[in-house]
């Protein structure tokens, strides 16, 4: 029993250390506003705003159509590199971005319309700050 009641404390003690690294959640993404294009060939525009994130789907049906703004949540995972994700509810879609300004490079994950899934790099092609 001793040996467990150690193990358990050691096992706490290594949760509560590598909790405090993890990022907070963050809002510098606000007012920010990037263009990618995907390996897939699909191309958006996104912007982030305090009231959530929208985007339009360039090659798309409708590229002139913003969707949104969808509340997000953001971590600050490395000076410049952010990890993003959002619910669209009324669609189904759940979105996971890897966002990475020193390199100009995304990474996205989404499940679409409950059941489709989407795995892809882009390249950032445009970055404006407003």
């Amino acid at each position: 029993m001793q040996k467990f009641i150690i193990m358990l404390a050691i096992f706490m003690q290594a949760t509560a250390l590598n909790a405090s690294e993890l990022s907070l959640s963050t809002r510098k993404l606000n007012n920010v506003e990037i263009t990618y294009n995907y390996t897939s060939g699909r191309s958006y525009n996104l912007k982030f705003a305090e009231s959530g994130v929208s985007y339009r789907y360039l090659t798309g049906s409708k590229p002139e159509r913003w969707w949104g703004p969808f509340p997000y949540q953001a971590f600050e995972v490395e000076n410049n590199v952010y990890f993003v994700s959002w619910f669209e509810d009324g669609y189904g879609d759940y979105v996971t971005l890897y966002i990475d300004f020193n390199k100009d490079l995304l990474y996205g994950s989404a499940i679409l319309s409950a059941k489709t899934v989407h795995f892809h790099g882009a390249k950032i092609t445009s970055i404006k700050y407003k």
